[in-house]
């Protein structure tokens, strides 16, 4: 006896409706949409970064008082008018790079606490520093200054950077994952850019 659709047997499950009413259409792409999201949580859990966190033989300095003390701003004028003072492109790229090293302790320490905001703004100065460390590097270069010791440490904080900012995004809230992986891919590119200036 041959199987036949009649009203008794209506199947109870929204799928199997669309298939008995020969809606091939609307059953084809629910099954597209499912493969993608399938497919795209698969891929969103190879990318997870906390797998790839290694340890970088590179010490970051002390960071003194915190953004988050009433005289930081005191610190961040002394350090600026420092760096003004500063015309050498190696030495200045030397100070902009510990500055970026010290704001990224900071942002780690008021991270740790709980801070994420604050956390976030000062690690994006840091990477604002370690950007200008670069180009006075670059600068320097042009200027046919010997810059294997700039980049040599250019190259280690950079994968120290790194390092530090899984170990964040390891800890964070599905909020600040995002934000702190803009940092990430910033801090990746600083090394390629690092890379690409590299004497021959």
């Amino acid at each position: 006896m041959s199987w036949e659709k009649s009203e008794f047997q209506k199947p109870k499950y929204p799928l199997a409706s669309l298939w008995y009413n020969n809606d091939m259409t609307k059953l084809a792409i629910i099954i597209l949409l499912f493969s993608f999201f399938i497919g795209f949580q698969k891929s969103f859990a190879q990318s997870t970064p906390s797998a790839q966190i290694i340890n970088v033989q590179y010490d970051l300095p002390y960071t003194g008082i915190l953004p988050d003390n009433p005289l930081y701003f005191l610190k961040a004028l002394r350090d600026n008018i420092y760096g003004m003072l500063i015309t050498d492109p190696i030495k200045k790229s030397d100070y902009d790079l510990l500055m970026a090293d010290k704001r990224l302790g900071g942002a780690q320490a008021l991270f740790n606490k709980g801070e994420y905001d604050l956390a976030i703004t000062t690690l994006s100065k840091s990477g604002n520093y370690f950007y200008q460390a670069i180009q006075y590097a670059a600068g320097a270069k042009k200027q046919g200054e010997n810059i294997n010791d700039v980049i040599s440490r250019l190259t280690s904080a950079s994968l120290k950077h790194q390092q530090i900012i899984l170990q964040m995004i390891k800890q964070a809230s599905k909020n600040n994952k995002g934000i702190l992986g803009v940092s990430l891919n910033r801090v990746e590119g600083f090394q390629v850019s690092v890379q690409a200036i590299k004497p021959n």
